[in-house]
């Protein structure tokens, strides 16, 4: 009789446990669904740097989210008698956690993301290649890892202690770089100055996404000249350069290159290619 009577007790703390678990769980998850929702509401109500607000989203978003859980899972613990309640409002049962998951990871990780904020290396809206490997634009910037949306819309998460190099092609300004192989049949001098009367055009068609210095403009699209004659190339490089904002790099470069092909063309200026040569036996 006392058996059963012990057993039935236990089996009460469990169902009361388990219920009361389940509310803590279901709060983590709404509170976590407010925060977000709070932050999101924020931005839209601030005239701030859009982009640096979004990366400050996505940081506390992922520091409430990782905070609000570890409180979490250490009551549901202690819900089961599994360590102390007084670990829960304590720093040192998360060190413990944190320890047991892997701890110098875990830092390493967020050391690297710290950093990675604090020296604006990358934020939120900005296209960049991480380890040479991964291209794309980052989405988030979290406690632990970065995510980025690639070409392919494929959505990719780098864990921020795995970050060695960085470049980020939104930073300041941008070199657009074009290059024009012409056969060296033609006239060096009619190249020139085609090329020049080009720069121009571009100049005044993209004014206002030229990189400037205040009303002064340093930045304008102009030829460097005869860059190879490598026979190669099947004909003489020439280099147009020119650095504009960086949101704007590709699309100029892109409608630049197709300006050049409608000017050569009206100019019966013909673009080179590669040539394979070969001797004919005696």
């Amino acid at each position: 009789m006392d058996s059963d009577f012990i057993k039935s007790i236990v089996f009460e703390i469990n169902i009361k446990s388990f219920v009361a678990s389940l509310i803590i769980l279901v709060a983590a998850f709404v509170l976590i669904k407010l925060i977000m929702l709070f932050t999101e509401k924020l931005i839209q109500l601030t005239n701030f740097n859009e982009q640096r607000e979004k990366t400050i989203k996505s940081l506390i978003d992922s520091v409430a989210a990782y905070f609000i859980l570890t409180v979490a899972i250490l009551s549901i613990l202690s819900q089961f008698g599994l360590i102390k309640r007084s670990t829960v409002m304590t720093g040192a049962g998360i060190i413990t956690l944190i320890a047991g998951l892997g701890a110098q990871s875990f830092i390493k990780d967020i050391i690297n993301g710290f950093f990675i904020l604090f020296e604006r290396q990358m934020k939120v809206g900005d296209f960049v290649s991480i380890n040479e490997q991964f291209l794309g634009t980052v989405e988030e910037i979290g406690l632990r890892s970065t995510a980025i949306r690639e070409w392919s819309l494929k959505k990719v998460y780098i864990p921020n202690g795995e970050i060695k190099t960085l470049k980020n092609y939104y930073k300041d300004m941008a070199r657009v770089i074009l290059e024009i192989i012409i056969p060296f049949e033609e006239d060096h001098q009619l190249v020139m100055e085609t090329l020049e009367e080009i720069c121009q055009h571009i100049n005044q068609q993209h004014d206002d996404k030229i990189y400037k210095l205040g009303t002064v403009n340093y930045s304008e699209f102009s030829v460097y000249g005869v860059m190879s004659i490598d026979g190669k190339y099947g004909g003489a490089k020439y280099i147009i350069t020119g650095v504009v904002k960086p949101a704007y790099q590709w699309a100029v470069r892109n409608r630049a290159y197709e300006y050049i092909l409608t000017v050569l063309k009206e100019k019966n200026i013909r673009l080179a290619y590669p040539r394979v040569y070969w001797q004919q036996d005696k």
